[in-house]
């Protein structure tokens, strides 16, 4: 298992991309997601060993309140339906069944952590 990002939502994503470039980080890859009407920009450091997402929901221009500012944990797993039981057995919950993103890939799927915390399981290689 790899930690891979974590998720935070912004009204204003050129200035949070300007933040995060002033900390080091830089435009390392940006999604256009039509269906979920969000741009999803990764800010990574040059080592590029994690990246902060940050999602801009198209048309969503006020402040997030606390609770829904901060997104998810990702981890990226082998497989997910092999994860799926022990995250269950042990105090989890599955909140998101796993899915294509945006119907093509990678595949995801949601949890909560014992707390409520949102946990994204991310399976690039599928068959």
């Amino acid at each position: 298992m790899k930690f891979v990002h974590v998720a935070t939502r912004t009204r204003d994503l050129a200035a949070a991309i300007r933040f995060y470039q002033q900390l080091g980080l830089h435009e390392a890859r940006r999604s256009e997601l039509t269906k979920g009407r969000a741009t999803l920009v990764f800010m990574e450091p040059d080592a590029a060993n994690f990246a902060i997402e940050l999602v801009y929901n198209w048309g969503k221009d006020d402040a997030y309140p606390g609770g829904e500012r901060f997104g998810h944990f990702a981890f990226e797993v082998d497989d997910i339906d092999a994860v799926l039981p022990g995250v269950e057995a042990n105090g989890g919950r599955v909140t998101r069944p796993p899915f294509l993103l945006e119907g093509s890939g990678p595949r995801l799927a949601f949890v909560e952590d014992p707390d409520g915390n949102a946990v994204e399981l991310i399976q690039r290689r599928f068959d």
